[in-house]
Order: structure tokens, then sequence, then C-alpha cells
């Protein structure tokens, strides 16, 4: 948005009273310079600025030294957070000038615009389709729809620019910023605004009358020397106040609702003040416009050079003679298109040329440090916040998260539980995902880390949060207090098996004892009337994980391990009747329970238990009616746990693959058989040649429908994998044998890397 300062004159009882109105634009640099100028020479008696009035109270915080932008004014309605808006301000911003010099010379300043309590209120009423009518003075001109849109974008066409805001800045914000740029800006808006005519939507009409009425009470309280500040386009119709009636404007704002809100300051960011970002009146270079309006004299070789410097940092080769060769460009560019001085494109351009050589994949890196920028803002602790969000910042103190704090990096952050600061940040992590505040996310280790000690998280905290924070706070002072206590509340409502364990599991993580026991009592009495296998299937690997978590969180989970073990023979019992008569999408989702499960039941270490449940899958291998897909995964893990020797499962194989079973079912059992790795058949030869033997007794036409198939299974192995078994297929069948798997490369390679290691065995079995 763009906001203005306007010249007003008039004579009242023989007093001469004036409100000055220069023309700015929100976050534009050039208009802050010239609205620094003008007030040095003006010196008013009071600023008015376009911003919500219920935060005016928070103004005098704008001199704190340790309010540091950008940062934003976030005005909420406590009793429906959803009602929530923010107002941000950076470092070059005119409104943040303009309070600043207001605050340092001592010149009463406050806000002007529709006070947010009102738009609450209209909020809630267009929320319940309560029509309010508007009469507009004018009837609305017949002008296209496109320039009623976008008027600045028509004028910057004509300009014979695409892109509004790279016209504006041409032409406003990269100039010295002088006085007189105030005038052209208002004679251009009136003509916009001659040609709109009166066709603005409904809201901005009430807050063009709130302000012209703010003026007015300023007048008749005895300021003479008033500065206005507010958006450019409403400047046409706040420089005359007679041609507006103030029955008219007071009628349009009589008997509208308010919702008090309450205001704070927050940090913001250069992205979300970025337009890009979703903010509609953001802008799209931040880190650009903050250089512009602190240096502009050298801005041009310092921008350069700073991007030649973040390239020397990624061990690109920029030396001094290429900043100086991109910085000529810049300005050569600038001269053919007539332009005063290089703006961002042109040194973009000329910083791609120069350093990039054309590729543009280098100037990532640029685009975001120097273009939109990394700055994060920072707000002083005695800036008013409900006890939640206090507590918040002190434990990310404790947790030694404020580095992760105070950026917009995305930043990645591994933890190991067995030290007491990481400790404590997994905890802080864990709280806020209870209390939907998705500071961090937590990624899967990897699959060869079985311990339980390490958690890694990748880490972005957005200013948005603190709304979340602020709706948090309803449910404790304290993130231990909220989460736990938002917790009991699910617990209170959630009914499913799975979604209590997951719960639990959560809970665990984030240490909230006090919610435990209600879960663990409720996951009984549920576990105890649910009759349903698949249920307690889900259950069952959270509730493991529950378990190991045990150990790490220094908590007694006897109950845990006691519903565990009463699980899972329910399970063993079930399970192989109710695989029977299921098609291929409900067998496709059985084969991940089967998968999930035997992972859980491993992990128990108890061998009652898995022989329990061996018994079970060795049953199911053997019952009518269930699909191949879940009889082949039964096979594999029987075969894996050593419950089935080779001849065994050679026998289980040969009769899966006999021209007596339909050959879909028999993919499928090979799909579950080969599941994860098919390093079986190249080690055992007897079943290669079963495959081997099946596929080759297959006519040509039926191969081709089971070819899909086929495929679908053998793509997921591994390219060596691959590789091993066409090599087997390449031999002959009659010299098929143990000692012809390999070949001599793989013999020797293999040597090679068992030579490596034979130091550190000896070293580890003493020798």
């Amino acid at each position: 948005m763009i906001s203005s300062v306007f010249f007003l004159h008039k004579t009242e009882e023989s007093i001469f009273k004036m409100h000055k109105i220069y023309g700015i634009r929100h976050h534009g640099p050039g208009s802050t310079r010239a609205l620094l100028r003008a007030l040095q020479a003006q010196q008013p008696d009071l600023i008015l600025i376009e911003g919500p009035p219920d935060a005016d109270n928070l103004i005098e915080y704008v001199v704190n030294p340790d309010l540091k932008p950008p940062v934003a004014l976030l005005l909420y309605n406590p009793k429906d957070l959803n009602q929530a808006v923010y107002y941000p301000f950076a470092q070059f911003s005119p409104e943040w000038q303009a309070m600043k010099f207001a605050l340092q010379k001592d010149i009463p300043v406050r806000f002007m615009d529709l006070p947010q309590a009102i738009h609450f209120g209209l909020n809630k009423a267009e929320k319940e389709n309560i029509q309010i009518e508007i009469k507009t003075k004018k009837e609305i001109p017949l002008i296209s729809k496109k320039f009623l849109r976008d008027p600045l974008g028509e004028m910057a066409k004509l300009a014979g620019y695409e892109d509004s805001e790279r016209w504006w800045e041409v032409t406003f914000e990269q100039n010295e910023g002088f006085e007189e740029t105030f005038d052209a800006i208002l004679e251009m808006m009136q003509a916009l605004r001659n040609e709109v005519g009166n066709a603005s939507p409904r809201r901005e009409l009430m807050r063009e009358a709130f302000m012209r009425k703010t003026i007015r009470d300023a007048l008749k309280k005895g300021n003479q020397n008033i500065a206005v500040v507010c958006g450019a386009w409403h400047a046409p119709v706040l420089q005359n106040l007679k041609a507006y009636k103030t029955s008219s404007d007071n009628a349009l704002l009589k008997g509208l609702k308010k919702i008090k809100p309450k205001a704070t300051w927050i940090p913001w960011s250069y992205d979300r003040l970025a337009r890009q970002s979703g903010y509609s009146a953001g802008v799209q270079s931040p880190a650009w416009y903050n250089l512009l309006f602190a240096q502009r004299e050298e801005v041009v070789q310092r921008w350069m050079t700073q991007a030649a410097r973040l390239l020397r940092e990624q061990n690109i080769d920029i030396s001094a003679a290429h900043a100086i060769e991109a910085v000529r460009l810049s300005e050569t560019l600038a001269a053919i298109r007539a332009l005063p001085m290089p703006g961002i494109q042109e040194l973009f351009e000329a910083a791609n040329t120069v350093f990039g050589g054309g590729d543009s994949s280098r100037m990532d890196l640029i685009e975001k440090k120097l273009i939109v920028g990394d700055v994060i803002g920072q707000v002083p602790s005695e800036i008013p916040v409900i006890p939640l969000q206090q507590d918040l910042e002190q434990r990310i103190k404790k947790a030694r998260l404020t580095k992760e704090r105070n950026t917009t990096e995305e930043v990645e952050k591994k933890l190991d539980l067995r030290k007491e600061s990481n400790f404590v940040a997994s905890h802080l992590l864990h709280r806020l995902l209870v209390l939907n505040i998705p500071w961090g996310r937590e990624l899967a280790v990897s699959k060869y880390n079985t311990g339980s000690f390490s958690e890694n998280w990748q880490l972005k905290w957005m200013p948005e949060f603190i709304i979340k924070v602020i709706e948090a706070g309803m449910w404790g002072n304290t993130v231990g207090e909220a989460a736990t206590s938002f917790t009991q509340k699910q617990c209170n409502e959630v009914n499913s098996l799975s979604e209590l364990t997951s719960l639990l599991g959560r809970a665990l993580k984030a240490d909230l004892k006090n919610a435990i026991p209600d879960l663990i009592q409720k996951l009984q009495n549920v576990a105890a009337v649910t009759k349903d296998v698949f249920h307690l299937m889900d259950a069952l690997y959270p509730l493991v994980a529950v378990q190991r978590y045990g150990s790490t969180r220094k908590l007694d989970l006897t109950i845990v391990k006691d519903l565990i073990q009463n699980i899972i023979p329910r399970i063993c019992i079930g399970l192989p009747n109710a695989c029977v008569n299921v098609d291929e999408e409900v067998s496709q989702d059985i084969f991940q329970k089967l998968i999930k499960s035997n992972q859980a039941i491993s992990l128990l270490n108890d061998e009652k238990l898995l022989d329990i449940w061996l018994q079970s899958l060795y049953k199911l291998t053997h019952t009518q009616q269930v699909n191949g897909l879940l009889k082949g995964a039964c096979s594999r893990i029987l075969f894996d746990k050593k419950y089935f020797d080779v001849p065994a499962v050679a026998t289980q194989m040969r009769y899966a693959l006999s021209k007596a079973n339909d050959r879909q079912q028999a993919v499928f059992w090979m799909e579950g058989f080969l599941h994860g790795s098919g390093l079986l058949l190249i080690h055992n030869p007897i079943l290669w040649q079963i495959l081997d033997d099946w596929i080759d007794e297959i006519p040509m036409d039926d191969l081709m429908d089971v070819l899909p198939l086929l495929r679908r299974t053998f793509s997921k192995f591994s390219t060596s994998e691959r590789q091993k078994m066409l090599a087997l297929a390449q031999q002959d069948r009659s010299q098929l044998s143990a000692e012809t798997i390999y070949t001599e490369t793989d013999r020797a390679i293999e040597t090679v890397r068992a030579e490596r290691v034979l130091p550190t065995i000896r070293l580890l079995l003493g020798q």
C-alpha cells in the first residue's frame, strides 16, 4: 500500500489552522526519506498515521532500543482468535520513521485508521450475513474493471512497465526523496480517483470517513499544524474536508458494533514482509529496500560487494574484478533503460551475467539473502504478553534454541536425549506439537538407528505462530500446563484405540506425566472391548514405541507392558480368520499392518510373544481363501525368523507357484515373499530355480498379463540386486549352483572390503 501526507488550509473563527499531507508508500525507502525531510521542515504539532487506533498505547515502544524491526503490531479478538490481524513495519517503512520522529521530537502521534474493533465487528456481521447498506455519494463510473482493480498497474503500463511495483520504485523510491514528490503523487492520485469516482469497496469508504473524522476532531482540539500520513490512494478524499459533509461521514459510521481487541508487538521477518509470502501490502525486495534507505549513495557498490561475498562463502571463485565489472554492467543497463540509477532488476541481471555466467541456479542464494532477506526482528521483554508466551521464551533459552528461534532459515537440529539440554529441547518441541504449534517437524531417523536416544528435527519459526501461542494460553500459563490440559481434553474426546495410543505416544515424548495415567487407563478400557483385530494391530506399534520410550523418558510403563502382552495374543488368535476372503485393496492394507506388527513384536525381544506370533503366521499360510500377498509375506517373515528353513520355504514356494493355483495369486505371493529385498533369491539357488521354472512354463500370451505385476515387485530391488539376478538369468541352468552365484569380480571386491575391516575386528577381539 501507499501512504501520503497531505496539505490542507482551513480558517475557522479567525484562527489559521492547517494539516499537511505528503505522499508516500508503505515500506517505500524513497518515500521515507522524503517524509523525514518534510517533517523536519514542518515541525508539526501532531502526527496522524494510517494505522489502528486500538494500538495507540504501543507507539511509545518504537524508540525502545530493544524493539528492532521488522516487527508487527498484532491485534486479536481474545474471545475468537480466528480474528487476528498483523500490521508489519520495517526500518525503512514511512510510518515507522514517522512514529520515531514524533517520539524523539516529543510531538504527539497517534493512529487514525478505522479501529480494528470496528473491523472485527464488521467481519462478524458479514459472517452472520448481516447486510449493512452503504450509500455512495456518486454513481460508479463506466470504466474498465481491470482499471478499477489495479489503477496503478494501468499507470505503469502507460509508462512502459509491466510491473507496477517496478514503475513505482523507479519513479519515486530510488530518487533522493524531495518534498516536491508529494505534490506530484497527490496530483496523480487525484486524477486516478476522478476516473474511479466513488467505486471503492464499502470497507474503504468507512476507513476514509473515519480518517476525515479524526482530522476534524484534531483541528477542533486546537492543533494548527498537523501532519497526516496515510495511503496515497486515500490522499484526494482527505485533502479537502469541505468536499465531504461531516453528517454524511458520521452517518456512514453510525451504529457499527465493536469487538474490543488486544494488541502487542511481535517479531516479524523480511520473508513474511515480502509480497510473495501472501502479505497484500508487501514488497518484493525488503533487503534491497533496506539498503536503498540506509545507504543510497553507495547502494550499488555495497549490494554487489555483498553478493560477491555470499558466493565466495559458497566456495565460488568470485574476485574483486568480477564485482567491479558487475557494477559497471548494472550501470550500463540503467543508462540503456534511461534510469537514474540501477535498480534491483539491473543489479540481479548484472550479477547473474558476471558471477553466474548466465546460470541462474547460483543466484538463488543472492535472491534469498540480498533481495528478500533473512532478517527477523526482536521485541523487548517489557512488551505486554500473556504468561504462556513469557514461559515459552524462557524455555527456549533453557533449551538453547534461541539461535533457531531468531532466524528465518529452516534449520536441522539433531538431539541426543542423553544430554540434558537436548532432553529439554525435545520436551519443548513435542509439547508445542501437542498444542498445534509446529515450530519443529520431527524427521525419520535412519533405519539403521534402532536406538531411541536420538531425534532429528527440522525447525522454522513463523511469526504467525504467536497467535497459536495466544490461543494455547487458554489451557495454561506454562507450556507444560497447557500441553497437559489440552491432552487431557483430547483424552476425554477420543475413543479410537489407535488414536489413543498415538496420543499416549505424543504425551510421553512431551513428558506430560500428569496426563499419562488417564490415557493409560482409558487405553485399557477401550482395548478390553475392542474386538477388531486390525484396530488392535494399529494400536500395537505405537504402544511398543511408547514402551521403548519409557526407558529413555525415565517413566514406569508397567501398565503399557501388560497391555501389550494382552493385545498380542488376541491379535494372533483372530488374524488368520480375519484375512479370509478379502479383496486386493484390503489385502494391501493388511499387508502393511502385518509388516508393522512384525517390527513391533520383534522390538520387544520377548521369545514367548514372538513364538505365539509366528505360530499365527504359520496358520495363516495354511488357511484357504487368503490373498497370496499375505501368505507370501507370512512365509518371508517365518523364513527370516528361521521358523522355516530353506527346504520348507521352497515347498511353500512350489505350492504357491503350482499350476493348480491362479497365476495372479502366485505373483501376489512373490510380491509378499520378496518384500524388502530379493537377496534370498540370489543366496538360495533352489528358490531362484523354482521361480525360473515357473516363468518358463507360462505361455507367452499369459506371461504378458502377469509381467506388469512381476515388474512391480522386481522394480523395488536395488540396482546391484537386479544386476546379480540378470547375471543369474543369463547362466546355463545346468551350471547354476551356489558356487556360481557370484562372479570373480564380485569375489575380488568382497575380499578387498573384508581386508579393510579386519584390523578393527582384531582390535575388538583383543588380538
